[in-house]
């Protein structure tokens, strides 16, 4: 009864919670539609036209976060239920694979820059269904680690490239949106996993009842048996992802290797509409890779300032973006001990992607002109500010707030990332910068996940007496400490290149054209040239030069 009791508030304070900031939004709502839905519109109308392979690469990118995020909500369930291993050595294996695919993303980033995005996805995607399928069939505990090395290479192929995908088949006019709409999918991909997992794990629930006991001693025992097979709810869901893997390896042999052509060169002649697409207004061209060794590519990335600028946004902005290791693994957590097992800890965390899906194409529409950098800056801010709601009340509506203003600070920033990485990063070279940028990310992953667990021990344990507030002030400064940073840092990493620096990376694109084309392009600018200097000229003289002469 008394748990009956503690949800039944629960869900009324979330409800009464969520109708509050429905009625906020209500109001402001008349005065935002009609430019909002302009924007949207309008945001929608820039891609007409795109390339096959845009489209393409955003339903890849759903395909692919399907199977990511419907695998990983029960991996470590999965690891306990059907093999046997204990909590500590679930969360351990659990972590492992997350450091993997980061580490392996750092190995492969000149790799993929010499093979191109078309191929990358194609081998990537083949690696994971060879994995995803080993996973599915094995009763192994060696396999079952061969696989995940395999899953986390296959992996660092999927995001990384379809985030240089969408660079390459993006202009300038609608880059943000596009990185907005291909958030969008990821985020909505994550809404539907959670439906879907629930349905898979309840349909077989009763797989293996009353073995967790006898793996756990096992476990303490440092023995283990092998299992017979058995198609349990967690090997339906790792099915469900080797189905969206097939898929994902018919659509990637489609994908061709091209880019769209730069706003200011839609005529050139290298460049030629897609026969495939009609009313096609943007102008497509084959990509060739640009071959090189990894010293060599590395040596060239690393000789760039730009470079070391996106490496300081990239270590200033890691503490934010840890805040979300914090929503997984330290908030549900929080909630469960702070206001009971019946807390709606689902619901509460539902909020982020339906958010994500409703604010993304809204901002990003609205402000796809504006400089990533500014939205990183600004949306950061907003998500540090969020943890504050719990440093100041214990309380389910501070939970919701937080989620709420966490949201909207994603929505603002995180899509920009990937923008700002693509427009950084030299064309061609994509690979490497985000290999190279991932290094602080993987050497941050297990340090906070370590941090998450003491600070909970300390501070919010299962029983006794508990401080949380002091616990989310800790995570609060420390997530803080990013915006702060980004400003103090401000004038060195808006810098923009100089007038020698844009000559040498002008002489360099125009070292890459072939010598014809280069000709050609001589003749027809030498003589605008050389009419714009004689105008100049001719302003120049005094306006009574004819009497004088």
């Amino acid at each position: 009864m008394q748990a009956l009791k503690e949800h039944f508030i629960s869900e009324k304070v979330l409800e009464k919670t969520l109708q509050k900031n429905k009625k906020l939004a209500t109001a402001a709502m008349p005065l935002l539609s009609s430019d909002v839905t302009s924007k949207i519109v309008e945001g929608f109308q820039s891609i007409r036209g795109s390339p096959q392979e845009l489209y393409k690469t955003f339903f890849l990118k759903f395909l692919d976060s399907f199977s990511y995020f419907t695998f990983s909500l029960v991996f470590t369930l999965f690891l306990t239920s059907d093999f046997g291993y204990s909590d500590l050595s679930a969360g351990t294996i659990y972590g492992a694979w997350g450091a993997l695919v980061t580490l392996f993303g750092l190995l492969t980033g000149v790799v993929v820059d010499n093979l191109g995005v078309a191929s990358s996805l194609r081998i990537g995607f083949a690696i994971q269904l060879v994995a995803k399928c080993i996973i599915f069939y094995t009763t192994s505990r060696f396999m079952l680690m061969l696989s995940l090395c395999l899953l986390s290479l296959g992996g660092c192929l999927g995001i990384p490239v379809l985030v240089i995908g969408i660079r390459r088949y993006s202009n300038e006019t609608n880059r943000g949106f596009n990185f907005g709409l291909f958030y969008v999918i990821m985020n909505f991909a994550a809404l539907l996993s959670g439906p879907v997992v629930d349905y898979c794990t309840i349909l077989y629930k009763n797989g293996h009842v009353g073995d967790e006991e006898r793996f756990l001693q096992e476990e303490a025992e440092q023995v283990y048996s092998e299992r017979s097979w058995s198609l349990t709810g967690y090997r339906l869901i790792v099915l469900l992802g080797i189905l969206s893997n097939i898929i994902a390896c018919v659509v990637a042999q489609s994908m061709k290797e091209i880019k769209v052509c730069a706003d200011e060169q839609p005529e050139m002649g290298d460049c030629e509409n897609d026969s495939s697409l009609e009313n096609v207004s943007f102008k497509v061209q084959t990509f060739q890779p640009e071959n090189a060794s990894m010293y060599d590519i590395i040596k060239e990335t690393v000789s760039s300032a730009a470079f070391w600028r996106f490496l300081v946004v990239i270590m200033v902005t890691l503490n934010v973006r840890m805040i979300f290791r914090h929503l997984d693994a330290t908030l549900p957590k929080y909630m469960i001990r702070e206001f009971g097992a019946n807390v709606p800890k689902g619901t509460i965390y539902s909020i982020n992607p339906l958010m994500i899906m409703i604010l993304v194409p809204i901002i990003s529409a609205a402000t796809t002109k504006i400089d990533p950098l500014v939205m990183i800056h600004h949306g950061c801010y907003i998500s540090a500010a969020s943890v504050f709601f719990l440093v100041i009340s214990t309380s389910i509506p501070a939970c919701v707030l937080f989620v709420v203003f966490l949201s909207i600070g994603e929505a603002i920033w995180s899509p920009r990332l990937y923008d700002y990485t693509c427009s950084i990063a030299k064309e061609g070279r994509e690979g490497t910068y985000m290999a190279l940028s991932s290094a602080p990310l993987f050497l941050a992953k297990l340090p906070v996940g370590m941090m998450s667990g003491y600070l909970l021990h300390k501070y919010c344990p299962e029983e006794g007496e508990r401080n949380s507030k002091i616990m989310w002030l800790i995570i609060g400064l420390s997530t803080a400490s990013s915006p702060i940073l980004l400003t103090l840092c401000w004038g060195y990493i808006s810098k923009r290149e100089n007038s020698s620096q844009a000559d040498e990376r002008m002489n360099d694109l125009l070292s890459q054209v072939p010598q014809h084309e280069l000709s050609r392009l001589q003749q027809v600018m030498v003589p605008v040239v050389n009419s714009q200097i004689e105008l100049s000229d001719i302003k120049k003289r005094p306006s009574n030069s004819s009497v004088l002469t």
